[in-house]
């Protein structure tokens, strides 16, 4: 596959490259605030988003361009299915500029990862977690052909 996909609408999607790092750094505080009313240590996430960039292997993040301007985002990473024998790519830090919302830019992204998914026969399949109050979400990702698993998120932080 392509490192750009053209979107002959409104810009074109690439992978994410370390000068990036400024813009998906301010998308993803703005995420936590956004969705979570959470306030992110600027040094540990700058810190993360780079270990990414520079190491694929964790995650890939692909960015959204109007203009040369990043406005979008998606990053997904890896989990090892062995019930599958295949990899499932976790959707997370996605975020779209609030001046673009509403113009199919998220919809452009995921069908960037799910052709990715689409083929590779190693990957068996596309997994992301929801608030569970996000009703636009819930119908964003329902219209676009995912469906509610039977799985409850919990976890640890240290």
């Amino acid at each position: 596959m392509s490192n750009t996909t053209n979107n002959k609408n409104l810009g074109n999607i690439r992978k994410g490259r370390i000068e990036d790092l400024e813009t998906i750094v301010k998308f993803n505080y703005n995420l936590a605030k956004e969705t979570e009313e959470k306030e992110l240590n600027f040094d540990t996430l700058t810190k993360g988003v780079k270990t990414v960039l520079d190491d694929p292997s964790k995650a890939q993040y692909y960015v959204y361009e109007v203009n040369n301007k990043v406005v979008g985002q998606i990053m997904y990473t890896y989990e090892w299915s062995d019930w599958r024998n295949g990899m499932f790519l976790w959707v997370q830090s996605v975020y779209v500029d609030l001046e673009y919302r509403r113009q199919g830019i998220y919809k452009s992204l995921y069908n960037t990862i799910k052709n990715i998914c689409d083929n590779d026969d190693e990957i068996t399949g596309i997994r992301l977690y929801v608030e569970k109050e996000n009703k636009n979400a819930k119908a964003t990702y329902k219209s676009l052909g995912m469906s509610d698993c039977n799985y409850n998120i919990y976890e640890y932080e240290k």
